[in-house]
């Protein structure tokens, strides 16, 4: 986390298709199937996002 002064350091991750990645929630992504997903990063706070689209690719 950086800043490392931050005050809010809870961070909670989202996938928008749990059908082509998962996040767990120490934001590690898993593909499931091939497809695209968007992983959101949230503050518990919600004042600050992140987000990234992720492709997953068949075997």
């Amino acid at each position: 986390m950086t800043p490392t002064n931050a005050t809010t350091t809870t961070v909670t991750f989202a996938s928008s298709d749990a059908t082509v990645a998962t996040v767990a929630s120490d934001g590690t992504v898993t593909g499931v199937k091939a497809g695209t997903a968007t992983i959101t990063a949230t503050t518990a706070d919600g004042s600050y996002t992140a987000a990234c689209v992720v492709t997953v690719t068949a075997a």
